[in-house]
């Protein structure tokens, strides 16, 4: 929620030896809890778990963008002291889980959330994050340096179901870019140069690449196909051959929702159509209108 653990920062390559360059430190002053001493050796956070409260509007905001309700399984990865989780459950009405390496800041949690009436809605695991299970989650959050997003990524992209939403303070994804990102003021801030803070969504994306075999109705029947889809994360390519014709084009990937716009290069024209498609347990399927005229898309996916 606010936190930037040292294991993790060890992790993603930080110097552990105690003779820390001015750009380690840096870096390492920008996860610094506030009222901690700068002249703190970085030695002395090595079992310790340094975090930075989340100001009231960042929470808010983070709340927000993932659009949290009633429905979602918020799951704050480096919780602190709850606050993420605690009003998820206390404003939306979500049920939520935080995880955190300090013992300490797991007993406030969870007498924070006592205190906020939500203990049946919440729970707080003292665990790293590195290893704990969190697959059940619809939305993650997070503050944690840019390197440690990437260390997780693998684990969101292929072990979260599509569509759960994961919203960073601070700091992205490299390239996996963003569906959203939001400057908010944060007024009193005292990490960086600028008393704001830029907030980040993605969406999950459904893994379509591969074959795929199936069929498409139009106005001129139904006739076998034969689909490759290419994906880089939420971005998407397809190539359909048909008998005597073949669409190709791209679109995204939002969830288990695929839009994406095709060239139908016919004998005698070629049109474009815009087809909406759905992808669960290993099939695909949904429609594009075109002129008044209906294109139907069904496919299997085939091992690769």
């Amino acid at each position: 929620m606010g936190r930037l653990r040292y294991r993790e920062f060890r992790r993603a390559g930080g110097e552990t030896n105690g003779k820390t360059t001015w750009v380690l430190l840096g870096m390492v002053l920008c996860v610094l809890p506030l009222g901690v001493p700068l002249a703190a050796p970085l030695s002395a956070y090595a079992d310790e778990v340094p975090y930075i409260p989340s100001h009231a509007n960042v929470v808010e905001t983070m709340l927000s963008i993932a659009e949290v309700g009633p429905q979602d399984y918020v799951v704050d990865l480096g919780s602190g002291d709850g606050r993420i989780v605690i009003a998820a459950a206390k404003r939306y009405g979500a049920r939520g889980l935080g995880i955190e390496l300090d013992r300490t800041l797991v007993a406030g949690s969870r007498a924070n959330a006592a205190r906020e009436g939500v203990s049946d809605k919440v729970t707080f695991l003292h665990q790293d994050i590195f290893d704990a299970d969190f697959h059940h989650a619809t939305v993650v959050t997070m503050y944690l340096l840019s390197e440690v997003n990437v260390q997780l990524r693998p684990r969101i992209l292929f072990e979260l179901r599509p569509g759960t939403r994961i919203v960073s303070h601070d700091y992205d994804m490299a390239d996996w870019e963003p569906e959203r990102s939001l400057v908010i003021p944060v007024p009193g801030k005292t990490v960086g140069l600028r008393e704001e803070s830029t907030i980040y969504l993605w969406i999950v994306p459904a893994r379509i690449a591969g074959h795929w075999r199936g069929t498409l109705t139009g106005p001129q029947g139904e006739e076998p196909v034969l689909i490759e889809l290419l994906q880089r994360f939420q971005n998407a390519s397809a190539t359909i051959h048909l008998r005597r014709s073949s669409m190709a084009g791209g679109g995204r990937i939002q969830g288990d929702t695929v839009s994406v716009a095709l060239w139908l290069q016919g004998i005698s024209e070629s049109k474009l159509l815009h087809f909406t498609l759905r992808v669960a347990e290993g099939r695909i399927q949904g429609e594009a209108v075109e002129g008044g005229q209906r294109y139907v898309l069904r496919a299997t996916r085939l091992m690769n």
